[in-house]
């Protein structure tokens, strides 16, 4: 009876640097011309683990889910915003009003 193989070991390899994030913005840039929110709300993410309290990706991120009628998200966004020198109180405002 010939042996089993061995399942290969899974070497976890070190996670790949994320892009430029000047490539990050020209991608974020495209999805919300192509009106694809849902990816803009991704992209806005990987920009924010890069540079966290980004003014602009916030911002963006909470338009494209607005756009994408998530209103609970656009409100814990805002909520765990409410440390960084970000003023979206017009968002807030559009959103209660």
């Amino acid at each position: 009876m010939a042996p089993k193989p061995k399942p290969k070991p899974t070497v976890s390899s070190p996670s790949q640097p994320p892009p430029p994030i000047e490539d990050l913005f020209t991608s974020l840039n495209l999805h919300i011309q192509r009106s694809q929110f849902d990816q803009a709300v991704k992209v806005a993410d990987q920009i924010l683990l890069v540079a966290p309290s980004d003014e602009d990706a916030i911002r963006c991120k909470v338009v494209a889910l607005i756009k994408e009628d998530r209103i609970d998200d656009v409100l814990l966004v805002i909520q765990a915003s409410h440390r960084l020198p970000v003023d979206l109180s017009f968002f807030k405002a559009k959103q209660v009003g």
